[in-house]
């Protein structure tokens, strides 16, 4: 009787160890897959992370990892706790985790739930309803002059041989507050609860113009960066003097503060998704002194990191929380969703991997056309799933003249067709996708 008991032992035991084995491998082929197919541009990041049987480990060098240094470890038991964290934590709070060397549960994500959101439930007859979405309408300008400054508009002379019988003025960031606007309104009217990082055209993610910004903020920012030496002295002197023009101060100071900023203030919102509006532009249209002829669309997602992508800790964090959490999954399938009605809504083919030199150079091209991972500053900061969305190309011969008509941006009929594409596509996801966070 013994012998029959110690041996039913053995076969449970036996049993569960090759399940638990099996279920491991699992992970170890999934997440090393994911590493290369998404997110190792270059093939050159291996000697940051591995990936075994005990879980995941980050690596600050490839001297680091031949010496065994971890810079930060997860193992298998404890990864879908840790997923939830990222989830729910603040970003300094998932950062600090980080910093600790080994995965150890933070109590304080404890206070900031997450719950998954079911749609549409008998309870609300609006499809959306119980959703927080956050919408970043890109760039700044909301006037020519402006546009000039952050280099984000373009202007047509009239002239017989280039087709235009008027002249064409176009400024991005006023394209995308109005499609932005449009699509706001859409979403709350079937229940989401939506959030711009930009509140007014012409306004930044700081809440004022970037006039208004140089005004009260600029002079205080460059003491800043001297004195937490991320410039020197003759930099500082050099910025703060009138040698320094508007568009040195904005390319050099304000443009990579705002876009933390707009990250930032996405985070602390905790949407359940993020949508990203752009605008394109053909690159070898060379100099947009007049229109062209390609026509695409694309979006962007994160990934696609290159070997210099991995020099900070913080930088190697972001590409460890891209592999674990489920937000690089989810963005391919949100924009997957919305490139399907551009394409079908709007008339605008998908591009391909060699119809621009930056998606061949710098992106990996994902499981649909036209979905593309990038590693942008917002696609790598941005703490939930996303669409990076590229409409369009505004120099576009026929789109340019679509885009030019009324100088109520919100009353143009191309961007009301442009939201509503968007709009479209995101509610596709949402019902196919029911539980989306």
């Amino acid at each position: 009787m013994n012998r029959f008991f110690y041996v039913i032992v053995f076969l449970f035991f036996a049993t569960y160890c090759q399940a638990q084995d099996k279920e491991t491998q699992s992970k170890i082929k999934y997440y090393s897959e994911k590493a290369t197919r998404y997110l190792d541009k270059q093939k050159a990041l291996s000697a940051f992370y591995s990936i075994d049987k005990e879980g995941i480990k980050m690596y600050a060098s490839a001297k680091d990892k031949q010496n065994k240094l971890i810079e930060f470890s997860i193992g298998w038991d404890k990864l879908n706790e840790y997923k939830k964290e990222l989830n729910t934590c603040n970003q300094d709070e998932v950062f600090k985790t980080y910093t600790q060397g080994k995965y150890q549960h933070n109590p304080l994500c404890e206070n900031t739930p997450a719950p998954t959101v079911i749609l549409n439930n008998t309870h609300s007859s609006k499809k959306l309803q119980g959703l927080k979405i956050a919408i970043d309408a890109g760039h700044t300008a909301g006037n020519i002059e402006m546009g000039q400054v952050e280099s984000k508009c373009l202007k047509f002379n009239c002239i017989d041989a280039n087709g235009l019988k008027d002249s064409i003025e176009i400024v991005e960031g006023m394209l995308t507050f109005a499609t932005a606007k449009l699509l706001k309104e859409k979403l709350e009217a079937e229940g989401a609860t939506v959030f711009l990082t930009r509140p007014f055209n012409g306004s930044t993610a700081f809440g004022i113009t970037f006039d208004d910004w140089l005004k009260k903020n600029y002079t205080a920012t460059v003491d800043n960066l001297y004195q937490r030496k991320k410039i020197n002295l003759e930099k500082k002197n050099w910025l703060l003097s009138s040698k320094a023009t508007k568009r040195d101060k904005f390319r050099l100071v304000f443009k990579d503060l705002e876009l933390q900023k707009r990250a930032e203030i996405i985070n602390n919102y905790h949407p359940d998704f993020t949508i990203i509006i752009h605008y394109n532009v053909d690159e070898t249209n060379t100099g947009w002194t007049k229109p062209g002829i390609k026509n695409y669309s694309m979006a962007f997602v994160g990934g696609a990191f290159m070997k210099s992508d991995l020099s900070s800790a913080e930088k190697r964090f972001e590409f460890l929380r891209l592999l674990v959490s489920d937000d690089l999954e989810k963005s391919i399938l949100l924009s997957s969703s919305v490139l399907t009605c551009f394409q079908k809504q709007l008339n605008v083919p998908a591009a391909k991997i060699n119809d621009a030199n930056y998606l061949y150079e710098g992106c990996i091209a994902a499981t649909s056309d036209g979905v593309y991972c990038r590693n942008l500053q917002l696609t790598r900061y941005i703490h939930s799933p996303l669409i990076y969305g590229e409409t369009l190309y505004q120099d576009n011969i026929t789109e340019c003249k679509r885009l030019t008509q009324e100088f109520d941006k919100t009353k143009n009929v191309r961007l009301q067709q442009i939201a509503k594409a968007y709009y479209d596509g995101i509610l596709n996801y949402c019902l196919t996708n029911t539980a989306v966070k």
